[in-house]
């Protein structure tokens, strides 16, 4: 009656189209060109960007199941391996894995990352907004010393003024930067709370941590043969990207940068 041969028939099958729901090659179309775009978008980022440039409002187990016939994926991460750290300092855990804030600039974290290319590496500190996602500051440096987090907070505070961060929680690991004397007095005389993972923990400070493996296998992993004199600009383009295109879920579906202005529009000073 539908003019298919057994074969066929057997090759839909095995192409993974399912047996109970309509194939629709419209919604199919859609995701794998929405996802050409850009292969290192997941689930939840297609289904947004769908969203954003079609305003066609799909689910995200409707997302998985066309990119799953079509054998795609988002870029797995890599596992990092984490150690211990011993306690060596009376700076309390504000934020005890409560990652949940009310307002921007309420709760900020920060952390040194390692940038590798083929012929050597760089060394990243950042901070990150809980509220609102997005890269407050950041600092590069061939050395992964002192200076660089320092430069990195007053970055931070010179991008944000005081009357927009009353009562902030700075929040980091172990690590002796953040322990260094020069690191709380510039934290106490600007007024910001500090906040230092308990011992032995792993996921206390997993906000800045999950923007770095974002950018390692959104961006760092998928450069060829990348050189140490172009990680400056590699970074700077990806964190652009980050907080003015790349759309979360959990911020309204907005880039970080968006949602931002969204706030501080409402809010008086």
């Amino acid at each position: 009656m539908l003019s298919c041969s057994k074969s066929g028939y057997y090759d839909w099958v095995n192409l993974g189209r399912p047996k109970y729901k309509a194939f629709n090659e419209s919604y199919n179309q859609l995701v794998l060109d929405t996802y050409t775009k850009n292969n290192t978008w997941g689930i939840r980022s297609v289904r947004m960007k769908i969203k954003e440039f079609y305003g066609i409002s799909l689910k995200n187990s409707t997302i998985q199941r066309y990119m799953k016939i079509n054998d795609i994926k988002s870029i797995t991460r890599k596992r990092t391996h984490r150690y211990s750290k011993v306690q060596h300092h009376n700076i309390p855990n504000l934020v005890k894995r409560n990652f949940n804030c009310f307002n921007i600039n309420e709760k900020w974290s920060i952390d040194i990352s390692y940038i590798f290319a083929v012929n050597g590496l760089k060394y990243l500190c950042a901070i990150k907004d809980l509220y609102d996602k997005s890269i407050v500051a950041y600092n590069i440096s061939s050395f992964i010393d002192l200076k660089l987090v320092l430069d990195t907070v007053k970055q931070a505070l010179k991008n944000v003024p005081y009357n927009q961060r009353k009562n902030l929680i700075l929040h980091s690991d172990q690590g002796w930067h953040f322990t260094n004397w020069q690191y709380v007095k510039l934290l106490k005389e600007n007024n910001i709370q500090q906040s230092i993972s308990s011992k032995g923990s792993c996921v206390d400070n997993v906000p800045i941590e999950s923007f770095f493996s974002i950018l390692k296998s959104e961006c760092i992993y998928l450069k060829q043969n990348l050189q140490k004199e172009e990680i400056e600009e590699v970074v700077k383009n990806f964190i652009m990207y980050y907080n003015n295109e790349r759309l979360q879920e959990k911020i309204q579906e907005l880039a970080p940068m968006q949602f931002r202005q969204q706030i501080l529009a409402s809010l008086s000073f």
